[in-house]
């Protein structure tokens, strides 16, 4: 169980609990609201009092109630009571479970659900089938509710089961449950939301950036067999793991296709979801978007292990099997695990910090991955985007400025809060948030950019650099100073060695350098005693990242500047 909060979308959901405002505003939590998730976490709180502690509490519930669906639904579509324990474990000991079934997502519950969904329709043609034609509607709407991308692969599914009934009293009765138990978790969304239009906005939102960046830049050059590497292996974590698991899968194969006909439903959820993920989902998130598809890989692997029992004649030998691979599950994302566990994370560390050595006028200046964070955790202080901070505090000394950055940092004066890095880290999570700094912005290293400056960016190591356009302006505070000593650099990826850059102060030439690639390339320049200080960065060339690269990014580079400071 981890100790603190974690992972951005945590934060949002917790907000969520704490005060519903699915809107364009607030995003507590992000579209598309994942309204039952936070009506449960909402009737947690009032035990526990705790709005992230209780979506976690939900999800170690919901694990153990989603194993054994999982099981008595496999047992029910292969009849081996042996291989069908052994296919939820397989599922609910794989690193991608083990790595975010106790976190304050949506994801667990509303597997938990869907198993229950699946146990419903595995009761085909018995006799209590009058009660898991409600169980099919009452199940398949609460993951729908909790997490309403799942939609998309439990539609075709619950066209399976309403054409497989064999009465339309039952048909009727699991669309009555369907939709009573939809009204009662779409009402408070709308509710929330402010009124049909308002929830359309809000929605739409989402819809815009889940094209622009799920299912375009976030996958960048990234070729159709790295989607599928990352979205269908990685999440069962090291190849070590991964490749006996696929060995049995394959094994797994002709076992499953006797019983096809059961496991219908299953597979067509598990190819609805499987297209919907290898087309539209964002790859850094594949461990996790990942789980739906991976019931169907733990079940036929399960089968694989049915083959082997059958060559050995060893009825322990799909146990051993399933052993080995917990262990080897285990271990493998044991370094994230324990950390999470023992230490607070990086951001609430951080924020902990904060609360106890910052003086309460500071501003926290957040990158947008931390917004989050920053809200819940540092409740007390003023925070806002960085650009937003600079632009009403760049030249106020009087107020101190925090950076509160995903990244590492070399700066003397910045502390970082850091867990060990791992394999399982990078794999199975979105490798962010594994180092996170507080840096106090100086007053002598203020300034407000005015254009052709792009966001801040930093690396785990402690690189940070603000990659300029060809043509890029900043505003520095009076401050006295005699002069400003600037540093640039080229990225590794740049499509040329060298690039010239002049440096104008009020519109007079006041120094010019070199920049190659591998190299610091710093320059000193003049400023003036008093007046305004408008600084023009002038580079001789530029270049598209998406011409060079194709990863989609449109912005024109020219060089980084990596450091800034008045003198």
């Amino acid at each position: 169980m981890p100790r603190t909060p974690w992972e951005n979308d945590e934060f949002l959901f917790a907000e969520g609990v704490k005060k519903f405002e699915p809107t364009i505003w607030a995003y507590h939590p992000h579209p598309p609201g994942f309204p039952l998730f936070i009506l449960l976490g909402k009737a947690m709180n009032e035990l526990v009092h705790d709005p992230w502690l209780s979506l976690v509490i939900l999800n170690i519930i919901a694990t153990p109630i989603g194993f054994v669906a999982m099981a008595r639904a496999s047992r029910r579509w292969i009849g081996d009571e042996d291989l069908a324990v052994c296919g939820a474990l397989l599922y609910y000991f794989s690193a991608s479970y083990l790595i975010h079934g106790s976190l304050a997502f949506s994801d667990p519950i509303a597997i938990a659900f869907v198993a229950l969904a699946f146990y419903a329709i595995a009761v085909e043609g018995e006799q209590e089938h009058d009660r898991a034609a409600i169980g099919i509607g009452l199940w398949s709407s609460a993951a729908i509710g909790c997490r309403p991308q799942l939609l998309v692969a439990l539609a075709p599914v619950l066209v399976i089961a309403l054409v497989r009934m064999r009465t339309w009293r039952k048909r009727v009765a699991m669309l009555i449950a369907f939709t009573v138990v939809s009204l009662m978790w779409f009402l408070p969304l709308l509710d929330a939301a402010g009124g049909p239009r308002e929830l359309l906005i809000y929605e739409k939102q989402q819809a815009r950036y889940f094209a622009a960046h799920d299912a375009a830049m976030s996958r960048g050059a990234k070729s159709t067999v790295d989607i599928a590497t990352r979205f269908v292996l990685h999440p069962w974590g090291s190849k070590y793991l991964t490749l006996p698991l696929l060995l049995l899968f394959i094994l797994g194969v002709v076992p499953a296709w006797r019983h096809r006909r059961a496991l219908v439903p299953l597979f067509v959820f598990t190819a609805a979801w499987l297209i919907f993920e290898l087309g539209w989902m964002d790859p850094t998130d594949a461990a996790r978007y990942g789980l739906p598809s991976m019931i169907f890989t733990a079940l036929v692997a399960a089968l694989g292990l049915g083959t082997i029992r059958a060559s050995t004649r060893s009825r322990l030998a799909p146990w051993i099997g399933t052993a080995i691979f917990l262990v080897g599950s285990y271990a493998y994302v044991k370094p994230v695990v324990t950390e999470r566990a023992t230490k607070p994370s990086p951001p609430a560390a951080a924020a902990a910090y904060a609360l106890a050595h910052d003086p309460p006028n500071t501003v926290i200046l957040w990158d947008a991955s931390l917004r989050p964070a920053a809200e819940y955790l540092m409740p007390r202080f003023n925070s806002r985007a960085l650009e937003l901070g600079l632009r009403d505090f760049y030249a106020r000394p009087d107020v101190p400025l925090m950076l509160y950055d995903d990244g590492g940092s070399q700066m003397p004066d910045a502390r970082t809060f850091s867990w060990r890095q791992s394999d399982a880290y990078g794999k199975l999570t979105r490798n962010h948030y594994r180092v996170v700094t507080l840096d106090p912005v100086t007053p002598n290293e203020r300034y407000l950019p005015l254009a052709g400056v792009y966001a801040l960016e930093r690396t785990p190591e402690g690189e940070e650099w603000r990659w300029l356009a060809r043509d890029a302006a900043i505003r520095l505070p009076q401050r006295g100073a005699s002069a400003a000593e600037l540093r640039f650099r080229l990225s590794h990826d740049a499509p040329y060695e060298a690039n010239d850059v002049h440096v104008f102060v009020n519109g007079r030439e006041a120094g010019a350098v070199a920049v190659h690639k591998g190299q610091t390339a710093p320059l000193i320049v003049p400023l003036p005693r008093e007046g305004p200080i408008d600084l023009r960065i002038v580079s001789a060339q530029s270049f598209r990242p998406d011409d060079i690269l194709h990863n989609q990014d449109p912005r024109s580079l020219a060089t980084q500047l990596v450091y800034f400071v008045q003198r």
